[in-house]
């Protein structure tokens, strides 16, 4: 599946940063994404892609969800979360606290606050694993930084 994120060209005029996937049977899903937002997907994508992680957030988007639906109440949503991903988030939280400053990061804290609350974690994440996870998340940060209003990045999603 191929990811595309797209820096808005004016977020106070309605022309909003974007997320569009289009998936290996050539069909897509997107949505505007809210101002910062894009820092909360790049950690998905780095947490899904380093654990391996099928039933989360882009892996279900893979498989045919569509990305409004995780917004709709849950009598309204088409599909039920997974296990996985419901796993993911406190994951994808904790990744991002260790990242001050949200969504432009200068580094993470050397524990940081990952590691201070990451026994409560519903899986365990070794050391390794979360340094590829800082390092991938901060050069993701690092290339949306660098983007100019209307230009995109592109990332890909192997399940």
């Amino acid at each position: 599946m191929v990811i595309r994120f797209k820096k808005g060209k004016h977020q106070s005029k309605h022309k909003p940063d974007t997320l569009t996937c289009i998936r290996d049977d050539g069909s897509i899903t997107w949505t505007p994404l809210h101002r910062g937002f894009v820092h909360h997907d790049f950690a998905h994508y780095v947490v899904e892609t380093t654990l391996g992680f099928e039933n989360a957030f882009f892996g279900l988007v893979s498989k045919g969800y569509d990305i409004p639906d995780f917004s709709k109440p849950k009598a309204k949503r088409p599909f039920e979360i997974p296990e996985e991903a419901m796993d993911t988030e406190p994951i994808v939280a904790l990744l991002q606290a260790d990242f001050p400053n949200t969504p432009y990061p200068q580094d993470a804290g050397s524990t940081g606050i990952f590691r201070e609350y990451s026994a409560a974690l519903p899986i365990s994440i070794t050391d390794e694993q979360l340094e590829i996870m800082r390092q991938e998340l901060r050069a993701l940060l690092q290339q949306w930084r660098n983007l100019q209003a209307g230009e995109s990045m592109v990332l890909q999603f192997h399940t």
